[in-house]
This record gives structure tokens, C-alpha cells and sequence, in this order.
């Protein structure tokens, strides 16, 4: 380990770059249409309109959020 490396180190801590659970877009919007459809069988299955409502909510927010991911920041990282 360099001196430089060292310093860095003691000022900003040991990386726990090897921690991180990256997600790629297309995971992303995996686990965002597994939330999706499983906010739907809730919906179909809530006998509370009230319920129902705040879930579809829910469910709308959540997809708009998949859209914008699939959508991608640039034309290169688009997921659909």
C-alpha cells in the first residue's frame, strides 16, 4: 500500500466498495415488476376500497418510477 493510499485511507476510512449491492437497470426493473404485480393480487384481493386506493397509488408511483428507469439516463443505457 502507498503512503498516498494510506493517507486517503485514515482521512476517508476503509472503502467498503466490496459491500455494495449494485443494481443493473435491468435488475432494477425486475424487482420493480415483481412489486408491481404482487401490489395488484392486493389490490384484486382488498375488500377495502380505501385500501385498495392507497395501493394503487402505490403501485402507479412505483411504476412510474420503472418507466423512468427503462427509459434510461442516456439512449445507450436504455432497458427496453
Amino acid at each position: 500500500m502507498s503512503a498516498l493510499t494510506e493517507r486517503i485511507d485514515s482521512a476517508l476510512g476503509e472503502s467498503d466498495w466490496d459491500d455494495q449491492d449494485l443494481l443493473t437497470i435491468d435488475e432494477a426493473r425486475g424487482r420493480l415488476d415483481e412489486e408491481i404485480a404482487a401490489l395488484d393480487v392486493q389490490i384484486a384481493a382488498s375488500p377495502d376500497e380505501n385500501a385498495a386506493a392507497r395501493l394503487v397509488a402505490r403501485r402507479d408511483a412505483i411504476n412510474a418510477v420503472r418507466v423512468t428507469i427503462a427509459a434510461g439516463p442516456t439512449e445507450l443505457a436504455r432497458a427496453d
